[in-house]
């Protein structure tokens, strides 16, 4: 048996407020705006208006903290860079946090391996983000908030659980639920809190058996990036937007904080086909044992549309749209959700985990044996991250 793409009866998908069920089919070369049901839709034709461009870039900053022996960190596998330029650096296998100031400058661990105030257990998830002046960390059902000191101000327990940062108040969260035949709904919620008892719940997106190739016995699945239908989403914090979507077609719901919809995206797009010999070489591990080979024919004939999302500098959007095997181009829209460009990614520079600021990126790039974390000012987008 062979999962199909997109027209998966498994899957059903459904966006509170408006459901995106026109059928409309963008020109081939111009823009059009149009709402339906009472929601603005943008339909983008496939080629950016100003065209394709290879990102050019300089790095700006390195902080390595192998060179600093009073780091002491294991190895690092995610960070967050806040506005005024500090980092943190995280280890969720220690579930500790090193932090630096602007100029590199180490400023002390953050928290470390525990149950105790203001410690977290690695099994459970660790992310930090910086907002203002304040650290605010997430493990599990559990937020604390640092001062730029790294002492404990607050700490609460939660009814849900992290999944992305949008601002100090607010996060998201995927709430899953699976039924008596196995199937498996995934709801976005977005949850404001504070450190008392508040914590509301309002819904975005709803999906129907999405995050897993389903093994055709019906026990269990794997998720890869490439071609496993899921969720994606990112946060514009200074406009107060949600931006999120099914990475199986090419549509983007721009959502309000209250999680009304303000805007869909739309661009002509035809997912492109996984060859069976990609799939062959992408997944050989698979071929390897008796018991993953089902992994080579259940995976599906056409990769994702969307793999991933992000907010830019002024209200511009980036997604990165899936070109072929681990492939992809990055697709820039305006904020009023024109196609202007689609970049191809600076050869030998590792987007897989990456954080737009005002002039460029930030990324984890492997040093010798260790990551080590980089930041580069991108040179030919004035209009979105300045001279």
């Amino acid at each position: 048996m062979r999962f199909k793409h997109v027209a998966w009866p498994e899957i059903a998908i459904f966006a509170f407020a408006a459901v995106s069920a026109s059928g409309y089919a963008p020109t081939k070369d111009k823009i059009e705006f149009k709402t339906i049901d009472g929601v603005p839709h943008v339909f983008n034709p496939a080629k950016p208006l100003k065209g394709t461009i290879k990102l050019e870039i300089e790095r700006t900053r390195t902080i390595d903290p192998y060179e600093q022996p009073e780091v002491g960190m294991r190895m690092i596998l995610f960070f967050h860079r806040g506005e005024k330029g500090g980092v943190v650096l995280l280890d969720p296998n220690s579930a500790e946090g090193h932090r630096f100031g602007p100029d590199g400058k180490y400023l002390g661990l953050l928290t470390k391996k525990g149950q105790g105030p203001g410690e977290f257990s690695p099994q459970q998830g660790y992310y930090a983000y910086l907002f203002g002046n304040d650290v605010f960390v997430f493990g599990g059902q559990k937020v604390a908030r640092f001062d730029s000191d790294g002492k404990l101000l607050q700490e609460r327990t939660l009814k849900s659980h992290h999944y992305a940062s949008v601002d100090a108040t607010r996060f998201l969260t995927e709430n899953i639920v699976r039924d008596e035949k196995g199937n498996q709904t995934k709801t976005l919620q977005i949850v404001e809190f504070d450190f008392k008892e508040k914590e509301n719940k309002t819904d975005l997106l709803k999906a129907v058996n999405v995050g897993m190739i389903r093994n055709p016995n019906g026990r269990g699945g794997i998720s890869e990036p490439w071609a496993t239908p899921g969720l994606f989403y990112a946060a514009d914090p200074s406009r107060g937007y949600i931006f999120c979507g099914i990475n199986t077609k090419y549509e983007i719901w721009i959502k309000d904080l209250a999680g009304k919809d303000v805007l869909v995206i739309q661009r002509a797009f035809e997912n492109v086909k996984a060859k069976r010999d990609d799939v062959a070489k992408m997944m050989a591990w698979a071929a390897k044992e008796e018991r993953t080979k089902w992994i080579l024919s259940a995976y599906p004939d056409r990769f994702v549309a969307i793999k991933d999302i992000f907010s830019l500098p002024k209200g511009y959007l980036a997604a990165f749209r899936v070109t072929g095997p681990e492939q992809f181009e990055i697709d820039v829209f305006s904020p009023k959700g024109e196609y202007l460009y689609a970049l191809v990614p600076p050869v030998g520079i590792e987007l897989r985990q990456v954080q737009f600021f005002s002039t460029g990126f930030a990324v984890l790039e492997m040093e010798g044996d260790s990551f080590a974390y980089r930041e580069y000012r991108i040179k030919n987008l004035p209009e979105i991250f300045g001279k």
